[in-house]
């Protein structure tokens, strides 16, 4: 099957889906294909009331555009890799894992407090809209008041203002990319949060069947190295990341090994994590809710 002419690209309509569309298409259109983008409205957008983790869909932000990629209407699906679930649906590939930023968690502070991360006072209230973020949080300091919010980036940092809380979680790479870089109080050490898999890369999604696409989205857009270590990443994740949400059982390691080795070694980590206690862990939590992409206790 030919690679269409002209591309069309799907995305969600949010202004940092809207800046990692447009970035792919430029680099489509850098090598000589026509390409357009088609804002697809997901459930994960439509249920901004809701938290993340009660939708209880791991493709909240991507089953949309899933099906209009099976269905013909797009061509390729532009995501935050950290929205893609672990295992890909039956017809859809992913095709390429473009250009990584920073992958690490930030803290931003509200306007009146003039602290860091590690200033907050006692019983300080933090928002995040992520349960991986709230039980490393609460892991790491069990006195903090973690409250939850929901939103784009903007609309986030407008709720951040008009509160009471004294600071917000939010990805060092989407505030990067916006031009908003000077609200970063912090970049969190990983050693007090390690941060979601795939944060900050791009993921390029194609149907399945659509080889000679898929062939060419790598050949432009792939990226090895960042390919290397997500795929280990998300090695990990197929099998686990263990923190209870109150943060009072934690388990975490760290291994080193050569690129081509990262996947292999990330399902090897997950297997020792569940067998150090972990495993008890994740049937309590799975007892109440399901993972979820990015807002899941069990992604690093």
């Amino acid at each position: 099957m030919p690679v269409p002419d002209p591309l069309v690209l799907g995305t969600r309509s949010s202004e940092l889906a809207l800046w990692q569309a447009k970035f792919v298409k430029s680099k489509l259109e850098a090598k000589g294909h026509r390409a357009e983008l088609e804002t697809i409205s997901t459930r994960g957008d439509e249920s901004r009331d809701v938290p993340i983790s009660d939708i209880g869909d791991e493709a909240v932000f991507t089953k949309e555009l899933d099906r209009a990629l099976l269905a013909g209407d797009i061509h390729l699906a532009v995501h935050s890799l950290k929205d893609i679930p672990s295992t890909v649906p039956e017809g859809i590939t992913l095709a390429a894992v473009g250009p990584r930023e920073d992958p690490f968690d930030a803290f931003v502070a509200h306007p009146s407090f003039d602290g860091h991360l590690q200033d907050l006072p006692t019983e300080a209230t933090v928002a995040t809209a992520s349960l991986r973020r709230t039980a490393q949080l609460r892991t790491w300091r069990s006195d903090l008041n973690v409250v939850p919010v929901r939103g784009n980036v903007d609309t986030r940092l407008e709720k951040l203002v008009e509160s009471d809380w004294h600071g917000l979680i939010l990805a060092v790479a989407g505030l990067h990319r916006m031009g908003l870089s000077t609200r970063i109080r912090d970049r969190i050490d990983p050693d007090v949060m390690v941060p979601a898999v795939g944060q900050g890369a791009l993921g390029v999604a194609c149907a399945a069947n659509r080889e000679t696409l898929a062939e060419r989205l790598h050949d432009v857009l792939h990226d090895e190295g960042v390919g290397h270590a997500t795929r280990a990443e998300r090695a990990f994740l197929r099998r686990v990341c263990i923190a209870d949400l109150d943060g009072s059982e934690h388990y975490r390691d760290r291994r080193r090994c050569a690129p081509e080795q990262g996947a292999a070694e990330g399902r090897k980590l997950a297997s020792d994590l569940l067998d150090a206690g972990g495993e008890e862990v994740v049937d309590r939590i799975l007892g109440d809710r399901s993972p979820q992409p990015e807002t899941s206790p069990f992604r690093p």
